[in-house]
């Protein structure tokens, strides 16, 4: 799917430039000879079609990575989990460029999400030092503890994933993504009124989780890639 970039404008600020300056040259050359108000309406046309063409001239599309597997949340429950992350290539007059949004980490039946960034995201991926490479979920005190229930400190390295190849960068993951938890949540559940709302998450492991992924074009959004099935008869089989 290709969709405008409205970035591209930034890209070639010197560019848009010049082209404003020759287009607005032109039109005076011509605009002398006529009404100050002929001049206006040429110069707002001249504006106009430069921005027009600009606008176009970057070009986005998305790839979206997914995968399933069946385990267990850290209550023991049998759940399915969905490993997703997207892709994005850019292209403008400058060449290609490719960039990797966060890798996310859903449980079936559960509000909670599990975000994993690489060393794009500095401010984001707080537990690993700016120049140090790798994928990593980073924890919350507040939300998280230890694999034995204690604890943590607030950005400890809770989650990592890579592939067979050892990859440290979103971009360089292939079709197969081994994911690792070290973390469990501080509670698994949480009351909104009289509504118990699930915030579970996949069980801690010291083995890793190998998850075969597959790639479609598109975002996640645009509906190409399955859902979990979060219906009451699997997520409140007790519930009347």
């Amino acid at each position: 799917m290709l969709k405008i970039n409205i970035c591209c404008l930034i890209q070639v600020k010197s560019t848009y430039t010049n082209i404003y300056r020759y287009c607005y040259m032109f039109a005076n050359a011509r605009i002398l000879r006529r009404s100050e108000k002929k001049e206006k309406q040429i110069l707002k046309l001249v504006i106009a079609v430069g921005v027009l063409l600009l606008s176009g001239c970057a070009t986005s599309k998305y790839t979206t990575h997914y995968g399933f597997f069946d385990a267990e949340n850290s209550d023991g429950d049998l759940r399915q989990f969905r490993v997703v992350w997207e892709t994005v290539e850019v292209e403008s007059w400058q060449g290609k460029r490719f960039y990797a949004l966060p890798l996310r980490l859903e449980t079936q039946c559960s509000d909670r999400e599990l975000r994993f960034y690489d060393a794009t995201a500095r401010t984001q991926r707080t537990c690993l030092a700016a120049s140090e490479r790798g994928i990593a979920y980073c924890g919350d005190a507040s939300k998280d503890n230890d694999p034995r229930g204690l604890p943590i400190k607030n950005n400890s390295i809770c989650g990592t994933v890579t592939d067979a190849a050892g990859a440290q960068a979103i971009l360089r993951l292939k079709d197969e993504v081994h994911l690792t938890l070290v973390c469990e949540p501080k509670n698994s559940s949480r009351r909104d009124g009289r509504k118990k709302v699930n915030q579970d998450y996949l069980k801690p492991s010291v083995q890793p989780y190998v998850v075969a992924t597959k790639a479609v074009e598109g975002q996640d959004l645009d509906g190409h890639v399955p859902k979990l099935w979060n219906h009451s008869s699997v997520c409140d089989p007790d519930a009347r």
